[in-house]
């Protein structure tokens, strides 16, 4: 669970099946969960929904908090028992010096204190049948017991507890920059009564489509929704990764989960409930991709798996048959025995790969770039063909309508808008919204006296129903050629239609079956600002670059001539089956995705934003869809540009890139490292103290250098570090602290209802 905390919803008063919250904790911690703790325990505090307190002096970065089990740890973190161990081991240490021989006993009491955790999560791990670095480390904590080499063992136990401890810190990182991202979907919403004007905080997961809600200054926006009243400014970051505030006034579309910090209250209208928000979206992707792992982690863990039986097996003979050959020859084997055993512990590479994804996972994703999971993050660093939709990618998808022309006399202007307003309208399709805003410029709506039947999408050409009885169709030209009615065009007609996509348009027509073509028209979308930047740079970067489209040719090479593709690159007139196809004829043998030491730059990467996408999308090695794109294609895509801004592919890709080569390098390292000391234990020159020190050296190593992927200090909030407003309870009251932004006052007192 990226955010560590679980929240339960039970019935504490039921008198045959009464759980209570220490009970659930002390279940917990009986299948190893050692550091549950309860937060807040509903029956205790008498809610019915559970609800955190907060002590006046807690501070609340980015939705989160500190661990609760740093309250029984002393010295910076750690628990007592390991400072009582390493006290005892520096003491143990001093045995060096001539005449201080008998300070060698305290290593006993260094094992006492810091072995007793080890040992239990290693007894754990055996029931299960299997066998881990706890089980080795005792092992060998043990074995030098045995030998009487008790500060040996004392240097086991302790750095070994040092290791796991530095391993916790160094990984929370990681981990917080995740869970702010879990965070973010808002837990209250000040629902308002349109009778009455009355505001009442309610749980957000209780708010209704076609609610009335007020964000106030420094509040999260429960739900996507359209602003009704107010104007001010909102922070999108922790969505879309851009830190600069975007104004909202009234019309204005809001997401879920963005906040308001301008000085105005906003009312806003949700068009969503809080599951189907912007930010539940993104907390769904954000939790998917922490459960898909790649195969270079189930690689390492699958050589872990069976690697580590194979060493204990080498390392018992070693403890076992040369003491056939005498007590000195065993006892040189033994120790060298046990010193492979402490090197052989796979911690630098099992832990150093799952914390170099967490980072480049958490990275991406406080850029606004949404990756399910590390194998598709390691696909991102083996792509080599990159096609691109045109239609609301390479461009906007923000239509204009250009040209509008009667053809014939059997409709005039105006009644042409009302029949495309009335065949459009049912529609999502960008180019729809397009046709139905310019007829309604023009005062001109759909009919109500007009009968609207059997209205269907017709997939890469338009959208046709029976209107009064007869069949209209709007679509493209390979519509009406397939239809007939093109050919019964007048040439000019034609020659019009053909300078208009020439020039960069989108060319439509409406006909009427037994009529033929009453109207024609033409709509421009504006390329994206960045889109041939992105372009020129991916293709500087030696990457296939090319673009697929349903559009006229002469409208997609418009498009390729401005963002600077060469015409070989450009495929035209496509069905959503033949984007399909033309991505699976590319893809050729590359569909394997192998691990990072074995794979190669041969992968085929799709972005695109729309259902008609969504297939290409699925069948690419990696898809990328556009966060203002159809629902469906974020569904089916592998990666999503939360803001659709292109120039998040490139950092996307080069992150990818950057993963592959981190773990590369810590697996090389770590296996070198290794290696080395191997080699030392057999001529002679390796101690149990080096060799728990190496470890815990390679360790950290290999997991800060998998860290370094995580921008920002302490990759912990999405919104530089910006300090929520935070509720304290007293009694039937809350006041809020004062945030660092200074939109709210200290004192600032609000009553609030006991139960929310």
């Amino acid at each position: 669970i990226p955010s560590r905390t679980l929240k339960v919803e039970h019935d504490p008063t039921d008198d045959l099946n009464a759980v209570s919250a220490p009970d659930l904790v002390r279940l917990l911690r009986m299948s190893g969960f050692d550091e549950a703790s309860v937060v807040v325990d509903g029956a205790v505090e008498n809610l019915a929904l559970p609800e955190m307190d907060y002590d006046e002096t807690i501070e609340e970065r980015g939705g989160m908090t500190e661990d609760a089990s740093a309250t029984s740890t002393w010295i910076g973190g750690l628990h007592f028992n390991v400072i009582l161990s390493g006290i005892c081991w520096f003491v143990s240490m001093l045995s060096i010096v001539e005449g201080w021989e008998d300070l060698k006993y305290a290593g006993i009491a260094s094992v006492v204190f810091g072995i007793p955790p080890v040992a239990m999560k290693a007894w754990r791990t055996f029931r299960r049948c299997q066998f881990d670095a706890n089980c080795m480390m005792v092992v060998a904590a043990f074995g030098a017991l045995g030998l009487g080499e008790f500060d040996e063992a004392a240097s086991v136990a302790f750095l070994f507890a040092v290791s796991e401890f530095l391993e916790a810190r160094a990984t929370s990182r990681a981990r917080k920059a995740l869970s702010a991202i879990v965070s973010l979907r808002p837990e209250h919403a000040n629902l308002i009564n349109r009778s009455t004007g009355e505001v009442t905080i309610v749980p957000a997961s209780r708010i209704p489509v076609g609610s009335y809600v007020s964000v106030r200054t420094g509040d999260k926006v429960p739900a996507d929704g359209v602003v009704e009243e107010g104007t001010s400014t909102v922070d999108e970051s922790s969505l879309t990764g851009e830190s600069r505030p975007i104004s909202k006034e009234p019309d204005n579309q809001v997401s879920g989960g963005s906040i308001n910090v301008g000085q105005t209250r906003l009312v806003v209208r949700t068009t969503s409930t809080v599951d189907d928000s912007a930010v539940s979206r993104l907390i769904r992707l954000v939790e998917e991709a922490q459960a898909n792992r790649s195969p270079t982690e189930k690689l390492v863990d699958s050589f872990a798996k069976r690697y580590t039986p194979i060493v204990m097996s080498a390392a018992a003979l070693m403890c076992t048959i040369p003491w056939a050959w005498g007590a000195e020859v065993g006892r040189y084997w033994t120790l060298n025995g046990l010193i492979i055993i402490v090197i052989a512990c796979p911690c630098a590479l099992t832990i150093s790969t799952p914390v170099t994804y967490a980072a480049g996972l958490a990275a991406t994703a406080q850029k606004g770039i949404i990756v399910k999971g590390g194998a598709r993050l390691e696909a991102l660093g083996n792509v080599k063909k990159i096609v691109f939709d045109k239609t609301g990618t390479i461009t906007e998808g923000k239509f204009a309508l250009t040209h509008l022309e009667v053809v014939g006399e059997a409709r005039t202007r105006n009644q042409l808008l009302e029949l495309l307003a009335l065949m459009e309208g049912p529609s999502s399709h960008p180019l729809s919204a397009t046709l139905v805003n310019a007829a309604k410029k023009e005062g001109i709506g759909a009919p109500v006296d007009v009968s609207l039947t059997e209205h269907t999408i017709l997939k890469g050409e338009g959208v046709t129903a029976r209107v009064d009885n007869h069949q209209v169709y709007v679509g493209n030209i390979r519509l009406f050629e397939r239809l007939g009615l093109y050919k019964d065009l007048h040439e000019s007609r034609r020659r019009s239609a053909n300078d208009w996509s020439t020039a960069g348009g989108t060319v439509g027509f409406v006909g009427i079956l037994g009529v033929g073509i009453v109207g024609m028209f033409c709509v421009s979308d504006k390329i994206r600002d960045e889109a041939k930047d992105v372009i020129s740079t991916l293709m500087t970067d030696g990457y296939e670059v090319m673009m697929l489209t349903g559009d006229s040719d002469g409208a997609a090479k418009a498009v390729g001539r401005d963002v600077g593709l060469p015409h070989e690159c450009i495929h035209s007139h496509l069905m959503p089956e033949d984007k399909l196809h033309f991505i699976g004829s590319i893809r050729g043998m590359s569909g394997s995705r192998q691990p990072v030491m074995c794979g190669s730059k041969e992968l085929v990467l799709m972005v695109g934003d729309g259902v008609n996408d969504a297939p290409a999308l699925a069948v690419a090695d990696v898809g990328v869809a556009m966060g203002e794109g159809a629902a469906l294609a974020m569904e089916m895509s592998d990666v999503t540009l939360m803001d659709s801004n292109l120039t998040k592919l490139t950092y996307s890709i080069n992150m990818g890139s950057k993963v592959i080569n981190t773990i590369r390098e810590n697996i090389i390292l770590s296996l070198l490292a290794k290696a080395v000391v191997v080699g030392l234990t057999f001529v002679g020159k390796m101690t149990l103290l080096w060799a728990i020190a190496s470890d815990v050296g390679i360790m950290l190593m290999v997991t800060l250098n998998g860290m370094k992927l995580l921008p920002g200090r302490d990759g912990a909030s999405l919104a530089s570090e910006r300090v929520v407003p935070v509720r304290v309870k007293r009694g039937g009251r809350y006041d809020e602290l004062q945030s660092n932004d200074g939109l709210r006052g200290e004192g600032q007192a609000t009553t609030l209802p006991e139960i929310i």
